[in-house]
């Protein structure tokens, strides 16, 4: 497998992983919470692109 083609299935992968976070807490009702620059937010599910 060349380098190019693992950064393709690892892309694709995280866009894959990403949207179905997206849509299990779209379903739950429940906000998206992660750490940018070491301070934790929260994000309404429903204001995410998918």
């Amino acid at each position: 497998m060349s380098e190019r083609e693992l950064e393709t299935k690892l892309s694709i992968g995280l866009k894959q992983s990403y949207r179905k976070v997206v849509e299990q807490h779209r379903r739950d009702n429940q906000p998206l919470i992660f750490s940018e620059n070491g301070v934790v937010k929260q994000v309404d599910p429903f204001t995410v692109a998918i």
